[in-house]
């Protein structure tokens, strides 16, 4: 989203506020003697001219939580300094000292050593307001106190799938021995190719017992393989299968969100471990999607286990965002069990549905950094503190740009 900013350079070095005594030359003025233009206006209580968002005005708000709760709802003013404070817990008072002991006898009462302090290296820090007179898309970088700094996020940091974006799940409950899981690649459909969203498809054994392992993706004429239509990225040099080199994501960084196949193997095949026939990925791309009537993906020892754990990615797609569409797949695999040498699950189906972002409408409390579509605060237990200060025309959706890592 577009956003413009007023700058206030060209007034700083020639211009003062209202009535305090130098009068402002050109410009608009209120009946109080404000200079309009230059972003000034009467504050009551203090008798002043002032910009609210750079001097605090309790005009504009009843007490610290309510001058927050109004920063928190997209209103640009400034809150008086010990606010900050407020918005962190407050030492414990000092313990009282000791009472004297009675002298019972002339023995003498033995001196114990004190227990040492405590390092708590979580200790709260108090923010100051910073005047930053940039805009930053994806909000302000941090110091090591957690404090913002007038430097931008060179990227928006991931959603939390199901706090900032939603992402539809397919159903386990058709399935046998597998359990279908989407990723998203792109962070709610930006970071990727611009128009595109990329998933990341994948397969969680969900019956141990019986499956030993995934050998085979394919497609025949009573179950075809669809693939829809997919971003396809123009290296030469690109892989269908297997995901991509990491070597190639130094030249070609579209790379990461090409269209391919595979069955656990993500490092662009490098050893070989899968191969493919009967596919005609050439005729897949942006604009027309594939059946495979007679074709597979498949991993050449049948009988090698090619994942540590019990997920198997199958596939990346990149389909345009906006768009919905459904990549159909059939599995084959080895089998635990002596009487059945191996499994099958078709008609394994994953419905390519662009996310949503949800919109906050207020802090949740397990963020850290706080982005309310123009500014960037800290927070502490849901409790804004310091704020960059920045004055925007429009504003971006507000969203959480760090969460506390405890459960996610």
């Amino acid at each position: 989203m577009f956003q413009k900013i007023i700058s206030f350079g060209a007034f700083i070095s020639s211009a003062i506020a209202g009535n305090s005594g130098s009068l402002l030359v050109g410009g608009a003025r209120d009946s109080n003697n404000c200079l309009i233009s230059a972003g000034y206006t009467w504050c009551e209580s203090s008798q002043q001219c002032i910009r609210q968002w750079e001097t605090p005005c309790s005009d504009n708000f009843q007490d610290c939580p309510d001058c927050f709760e109004r920063q928190s709802n997209g209103e640009n003013i400034a809150c008086p300094e010990y606010c900050d404070m407020l918005a962190v817990d407050p030492m414990p008072p000092p313990m009282p000292p000791p009472m004297p002991v009675p002298v019972v006898d002339p023995v003498p009462v033995p001196v114990v050593d004190p227990m040492p302090p405590v390092n708590n290296p979580f200790l709260n820090h108090a923010c100051p307001e910073v005047m930053c007179m940039m805009y930053c898309q994806y909000g302000n970088v941090r110091d090591s106190n957690g404090c913002q700094l007038c430097q931008c996020n060179d990227n928006i940091p991931p959603p939390i799938t199901d706090i900032d974006c939603t992402l539809t799940q397919p159903s386990c409950d058709d399935y046998t021995y597998i359990c279908p899981k989407i990723t998203e690649i792109t962070n709610c459909n930006q970071g990727g190719i611009d128009g595109y969203t990329t998933f990341q498809l994948s397969l969680t054994i969900k019956d141990t017992e019986t499956v030993k392992n995934i050998y085979a993706l394919y497609g025949d004429l009573s179950d075809p393989m669809y693939l829809p239509p997919a971003y396809q990225t123009l290296d030469r040099l690109k892989n269908n299968i297997g995901g991509v080199n990491p070597f190639m994501l130094e030249f070609n960084p579209d790379s990461r969100y090409d269209s391919w196949l595979t069955i656990g193997v993500t490092d662009g095949n490098q050893d070989n471990l899968i191969s493919s026939i009967g596919i005609d990925f050439d005729s897949w791309n942006s604009n027309r999607g594939i059946n495979v009537n007679d074709g597979a993906v498949f991993v050449l020892d049948p009988d090698s286990i090619v994942v540590s754990d019990n997920e198997y990615i199958i596939g990346q797609i990149t389909v345009r965002t906006g768009t919905s569409f459904t990549a159909i797949f059939n599995v084959q695999g080895k089998s635990n069990v002596d009487t059945i040498k191996s499994w099958n699950e078709e008609n394994i189906r994953f419905d390519l549905n662009t996310p949503t972002e949800n919109v906050h409408d207020t802090v949740p409390n397990n963020c850290l950094s706080w982005y309310d579509g123009c500014n960037t605060c800290t927070v502490n237990n849901g409790v804004l503190g310091g704020c960059t200060r920045m004055m925007c025309f429009r504003e971006d959706n507000p969203r959480c740009l760090e969460y506390n890592s405890v459960g996610h």
